[in-house]
């Protein structure tokens, strides 16, 4: 067991290195048409935003010319951001600016000024050339009337939109469709969200079991999405994702008391959290995340405690289920808001996102159910176990890396 743990601690070392050439890559942006002006809201994870430092023009505006990563970042944005009218380009009306933005996003207002309202095209090349993976979600509006909304990707970049030729009413079941496909497309190319499930997977022992625990799980990231979503609660982008990391890492170390029976993972558990303090203290002097360490570290000495001290351990673990499902809603109505959901159909948003999300994760959990059952109908279970260490690794490694390059990076 030793040489396990030694050996995932050397997983967690090399994913450090080289997990963040797949880290997910999204950004988003609302435009308003108002005769010839055109006005884009962008908006993207501060840490995101940082991607262009690794371009020698920019790195240098900030180096040389001692500009902050966000007004890096504004010139950035308006070199890579182009509209069209007629196949003449539209001009910026006046420089982009910040708005209000929420913790841990960039928000910039771009307005242009056009020739014409007809034939306009809005051409996002940010980030693309960073990243191939990078997803920009894009919605544009007339007045109060969605005229279009698209995902933009490497390969397409390109918004076409002519609000004399005006697509048929946006209505509710239209509304309603486009939410539930971007709910479904979130959750399953959310790896976070899937290796959580794959935790939870490995760690339940029978069917019912599972359906509580899921159904448990389902219940908190529904009532913490619709607190975000309707902006009651305002978390921070950042650490929450980082809480995120920090919830796989825990199921991880759940599931080798499970395995073992023996609790000295427990020490091990916290001595990855103090290491990571540590760490912290010496390369941030970011308080509010250190404050956020001890709280994590508290409740990891909470948790273990009653998890000696009683015996009925599935109610524990339903009841923290539903803790790491709320942690994780939050994550799902951060994206929801950052999409550029208005009032109108905020209840239409909420509605078909958390019903995507649903059936998005209710297929990922039938896929890996119905691979496990054709296993055990051709009685390979060593197979089985196997997988299930490899998963508890997976679960285990990238828990950490996530943890840790959330907070810190």
């Amino acid at each position: 067991m030793i040489r396990a743990i030694k050996f995932i601690l050397l997983l967690n070392f090399l994913f450090c290195f080289s997990a963040n050439a797949h880290y997910y890559s999204e950004s988003f942006s609302t435009w308003e048409i108002n005769n010839n002006e055109v006005s884009g809201n962008f908006s993207v994870l501060e840490i995101e935003s940082t991607r262009i430092l690794n371009i020698g023009k920019y790195r240098d505006l900030a180096v040389q010319d001692k500009l902050s990563e966000t007004m890096v970042f504004k010139k950035y944005l308006e070199d890579h951001v182009i509209v069209l009218s007629k196949n003449k380009i539209c001009p910026l009306k006046k420089p982009s600016e910040f708005t209000s933005q929420k913790e841990g996003f960039v928000n910039i207002l771009m307005t242009f000024q056009c020739s014409s309202n007809t034939d306009i095209k809005i051409i996002n090349n940010a980030f693309f050339n960073l990243i191939q993976s990078h997803v920009h979600i894009a919605r544009v509006y007339d007045g109060k009337e969605i005229l279009t909304e698209k995902a933009l990707f490497f390969n397409d970049q390109t918004i076409e939109i002519n609000p004399e030729q005006k697509e048929l009413e946006f209505n509710f079941f239209k509304n309603f469709y486009n939410f539930l496909k971007s709910g479904i497309n979130h959750i399953l190319n959310g790896f976070d969200h899937l290796i959580f499930i794959v935790g939870l997977l490995i760690l339940i022992n029978g069917i019912r079991n599972l359906l509580v625990v899921i159904t448990g799980f389902t219940i908190g990231h529904s009532i913490t999405l619709s607190l975000a979503a309707l902006e009651i609660m305002s978390p921070n982008g950042i650490l929450v994702e980082s809480i995120i990391g920090f919830t796989i890492m825990f199921i991880g170390a759940e599931y080798l008391i499970q395995k073992t029976n023996k609790y000295f993972v427990t020490n091990i558990f916290l001595t990855i959290l103090i290491a990571s303090l540590l760490i912290l203290n010496i390369f941030t002097n970011n308080s509010f995340s250190t404050i956020l360490l001890l709280g994590l570290l508290i409740f990891s000495l909470g948790y273990f405690f009653l998890h000696r001290s009683i015996n009925k351990k599935n109610n524990l673990l339903i009841m923290i289920t539903v803790l790491f499902g709320m942690i994780h809603g939050l994550g799902f109505g951060s994206y929801l808001v950052s999409t550029g959901i208005n009032n109108s159909n905020i209840i239409t948003a909420l509605l078909g996102f958390n019903l995507g999300v649903e059936i998005g994760q209710i297929i990922f959990v039938l896929v890996i159910l119905s691979i496990v059952w054709m296993l055990m109908q051709l009685r390979l279970n060593k197979i089985i176990e196997l997988i299930k260490n490899f998963s508890f690794m997976l679960v285990t490694t990238m828990g950490f890396f996530w943890f840790i390059q959330r907070l810190i990076i």
